[in-house]
Parts: structure tokens; C-alpha cells; sequence
């Protein structure tokens, strides 16, 4: 039976944050929900909230129009950016003509959840529909046991509705069974599901209707992270991959769209491993790390990566 309370909740717009470590795979999962939804594949026209464009990688032919801080795409979805301010960017998507079926917003590795969930929660016309929480395999064990990061990773896995065990193929036996095991021991009433480069179904993660939103921490929250911003010269891609490996032990994560004489290229570090794919973009040279505090000072980082010499 219906209820005055229970209408007006199906007429409020469904929130879904999700949220995951530096480097655990949300913009693939947000890529394949993005391909999945729009009205005219019978299904949700989505809003989706980034803090990062270009991390998205959408397919040109996908993109029906760019607008400031907004992408529409062909589907009836949109993007948008959040840049410095959560709430205006709230309050711009509620703006909206027409309004959206859905909200995701992608948070970035070091935020707690729970203070989106307690951003949105100000809004009458938005409820939160639940907080999708993915978890690296193959990173969980160097994560949980930093004591610069337990803290802060470990209430980003206490505040999901969902928790997802992302590159389980990066993961050995052994790793997949004990982080299944640990994270059903600690959370049984939590649905628990393995995702491949982010391919899960949109029914999966879409309509939790979470009736609870987290309380909003009262405490502040220390990230103990440090960031360095740079743009790099046409080196080697294996120079800067050598160089990058010698900060590994201190660098969360790492994220560069470089050239080198072979072409332009994106290289990543996350949850302890180097990357680097083909870019068929024009390369920027723009790089950023986030590490830990006995990561080197800004001056060192500058010399280490821009020096024409083997480093």
C-alpha cells in the first residue's frame, strides 16, 4: 500500500554515490553504467557527476554537445563537473530542464562518502539511494594495513550498501578468497560482488533505496596526503616509468597524458602497479601524483621528472 510518506520518497531523485580508493576502478564502472542507461534504451536518464572529464575517455561519437561544465551525451545522459564546490554543483544539476531520473556522483579515492551523503540529504527533491563502495583486490592488503591511509579507507568501505571487489584478475586465489571472506565476516548484511573493468549490470548498482543515509562524521578528516602537479618534456616513456619506480613505495597514485618519440600515450599508477596505454588524444605533458607524506618535496619532483638525463 501507498503512503503519503512513501510517495513522496518515489518522487524524490535517487542518489548513488560511488566510491572506492585511488585507483579501484570507479570511472570504468561509471563508463559501462553511462553505456547502459539513457531513455532511449529504456532505461534511466542519468546525471553523472565527475571530478575529472578526461579520466571519462567518452567516444566522441557519443557526445551530443559540451556546455561549460557540462557534456550532453546521445543517450540523454549528462556529465557534469563538480569542480571546487559540491553544493552549487548540487544545487546546478537540480537545475536541470528536464531533471534527471538519477544521480551518480563519482567521489574522488580519498573522500569519505558520508559527507556527500550528508550534502545531498539537504536537498528535499534528492534521497540517497546508496553508496557502492569498490575494493582493488590486488591493493586491499597494502591500504588496510598503511597506517597514513586504514583510517579513511577503512570508512569508505563502512559507509557502502554495496561493496564491489574490483580486478579480482589482478588478485591471486588466495588474495580473492581471504578479502571475500574478510569483508563477508565484517559485513553480512551487505550485497557482495566481484567487477571486471567495471562491467556490471546498471541493475546491480542502480536502486538499492538505501533507507538510511550515514550520519556526517563530526570529526574533520586528515588525509595525510600530499599532491604534485607538473608538466613533463618528451622523455622516454621506460625513463619516466624508471623514475616513477623509484617513488613507488611513497605514491597512492599517478596519472599522466605524455609523448614520447613513439606517440602519445597515458600512464598510470595505482594500487602499486605501472601502467601506460596509447592516447589518441594530443598529450598535454600534464602529470600528477598523490603520495604519502615521505613522498619527495615539490623542487625534488620538479628535477626528477623534467631533467633531460637518465635520472
Amino acid at each position: 500500500m501507498q503512503t503519503p510518506a512513501t510517495n513522496a520518497r518515489a518522487q524524490k531523485i535517487p542518489l548513488t554515490i560511488i566510491s572506492g580508493f585511488l585507483g579501484s576502478g570507479k570511472t570504468s564502472l561509471l563508463n559501462h553504467l553511462l553505456t547502459q542507461a539513457g531513455p532511449e534504451n529504456g532505461g534511466r536518464r542519468i546525471t553523472a557527476m565527475v571530478n575529472d572529464f578526461g579520466a571519462l575517455n567518452i567516444d566522441a561519437e557519443l557526445i551530443a554537445e559540451k556546455h561549460g561544465n557540462q557534456i550532453a551525451l546521445a543517450n540523454g545522459c549528462v556529465c557534469c563537473s563538480i569542480g571546487d564546490d559540491l553544493m552549487r554543483s548540487f544545487i546546478e544539476v537540480m537545475q536541470q530542464d528536464p531533471l534527471p531520473d538519477h544521480i551518480i556522483i563519482e567521489a574522488s579515492g580519498v573522500a569519505e562518502p558520508t559527507r556527500i551523503a550528508g550534502f545531498a540529504s539537504v536537498d528535499p527533491q534528492m534521497r540517497l539511494d546508496g553508496i557502492v563502495t569498490l575494493v582493488d583486490a590486488a591493493a586491499h592488503h597494502i591500504h588496510a594495513n598503511d597506517p597514513h591511509l586504514a583510517d579513511n579507507y577503512g570508512k569508505q568501505i563502512e559507509a557502502a550498501h554495496l561493496l564491489l571487489i574490483s580486478k579480482p584478475d589482478l588478485a591471486n586465489a588466495q588474495q580473492r578468497a581471504a578479502l571475500n571472506n574478510e569483508l563477508r565476516a565484517a559485513y553480512p548484511h551487505v550485497p557482495l560482488a566481484e567487477v571486471t573493468h567495471g562491467n556490471m549490470p546498471i541493475e546491480v548498482v542502480l536502486g538499492l533505496n538505501s533507507d538510511s543515509a550515514p550520519a556526517l562524521p563530526t570529526d574533520e578528516m586528515a588525509h595525510n596526503l600530499v599532491q604534485w602537479a607538473g608538466h613533463l618534456p618528451p622523455l622516454p616513456r621506460h625513463e619516466i616509468v624508471k623514475r616513477l619506480e623509484t617513488l613507488r613505495p611513497h605514491v597512492l597514485r599517478a596519472k599522466g597524458v605524455l609523448r614520447d618519440s613513439a606517440g602519445d600515450y597515458v600512464l598510470h599508477l595505482a594500487g602499486g602497479r605501472i601502467s601506460t596505454e596509447t592516447y589518441a588524444g594530443d598529450a598535454s605533458g600534464h602529470f600528477v601524483i598523490i603520495g604519502k607524506p615521505q613522498m619527495p618535496d615539490a623542487a625534488t619532483l620538479e628535477k626528477l621528472f623534467t631533467q633531460n638525463e637518465a635520472a
